[in-house]
């Protein structure tokens, strides 16, 4: 089995398996999901650690007619104006993580059917960030916390474990810096204070089984490389 093409739209098991075989979804089954399961997938999270137990995350879930509406003031503020985050975007990397971000972004214009140089085909598929790629609940990370680094790494480690907690469920879910493009459409949207940052977001739901983007499983480098025993 070629290892960069797997289903993932089964339940697991163990976390070995959360972890193994989770990757970012791009299409979703139009099925709603559960109030439960949402709430027995966040309310796991909130045991993720962080600094002196600081907790510096708010949680938005968006499902229903409030989801489609947003979806579509992304979408026009993504097609009318640039972004404008309150964190700041990485602007350069080191070569070798240059070069495996544009092999993936290749391999996934590749498998959805997208020529490199088609810029209009690449243009509107990066505007389904905005449409939750189809997916029937958006969720959006807030903080009021000043942005650093280890408020970063607490923020991570929170989404990793509802992105784990969605796969046990049989859900799929693909992380989005995108989301947070936009902070005033999702702050007015959601009717958040000021001083709320929109971080992040991430798009939640059943992934279309027959989906070849969806079977598209990122490689990682080698254990060798990486890790080193002393």
């Amino acid at each position: 089995m070629n290892s960069e093409m797997i289903s993932i739209h089964e339940i697991t098991t163990t976390v070995t398996e959360a972890l193994e075989t989770r990757h970012s979804i791009r299409e979703y089954l139009p099925k709603p999901i559960p109030e439960d399961t949402l709430k027995r997938i966040f309310e796991k999270a909130l045991r993720t650690p962080s600094w002196k137990n600081s907790q510096p995350w708010k949680i938005h879930i968006v499902s229903g007619e409030k989801r489609d509406l947003l979806a579509a003031e992304l979408t026009k503020a993504a097609r009318e104006s640039t972004p404008h985050p309150e964190t700041n975007w990485p602007e350069s990397y080191p070569s070798d993580a240059k070069k495996r971000m544009f092999d993936l972004g290749m391999k996934i214009y590749g498998v959805a059917g997208i020529d490199r140089k088609d810029k209009e085909a690449r243009d509107q598929f990066m505007l389904r960030n905005f449409e939750f790629f189809g997916a029937p609940t958006a969720v959006f990370i807030t903080s009021k916390f000043d942005l650093n680094f280890f408020v970063g790494i607490d923020l991570g480690c929170f989404v990793q474990s509802v992105l784990l907690l969605a796969r046990e469920e049989g859900l799929g879910t693909c992380p989005q810096a995108a989301l947070g493009a936009f902070p005033d459409v999702v702050r007015g949207s959601l009717e958040l204070p000021k001083e709320e940052k929109v971080i992040m977001g991430l798009s939640i739901g059943y992934p279309k089984p027959d989906s070849e983007l969806n079977r598209f499983h990122t490689p990682r480098e080698s254990a060798e490389d990486l890790i080193r025993f002393y």
